[in-house]
């Protein structure tokens, strides 16, 4: 009798523990769902305020006003061989940024 009181109540703790652990992966897994969720959110909010910043500076009127105040870009004078002048050289054009698809906050696991 006491055998099968002991095996039924170390059965019952068993199943619960089991229980309680599922119930961590599930909240665990759900967070992490949310925090996609959110940066998703975040990602689309970024991506309509860039969108918004380039159509403003790809307005005629914006554009208008680049034209008046930058120089138009020469091409770079290439000397013949054998000429001892050297070129004129055409400034670079300023590097677009990287694309970062991460927010910049940081994450912890």
């Amino acid at each position: 009798m006491l055998f099968r009181f002991t095996a039924g109540l170390i059965l019952v703790v068993i199943v619960s523990m089991v229980g309680i652990d599922l119930e961590k992966q599930t909240l665990e897994m759900r967070r992490a769902v949310s925090g996609q969720y959110f940066q998703k959110d975040l990602l689309l909010e970024m991506h309509a305020h860039l969108r918004l910043e380039i159509q403003t500076l790809t307005a005629p009127s914006q554009l208008a006003k680049i034209d008046h105040v930058t120089p138009p870009l020469t091409t770079p004078h290439r000397p013949s061989i054998g000429s001892d002048r050297p070129g004129r050289a055409t400034p670079s054009p300023p590097s677009l940024p990287l694309l970062r698809w991460e927010h910049p906050a940081k994450r912890t696991d």
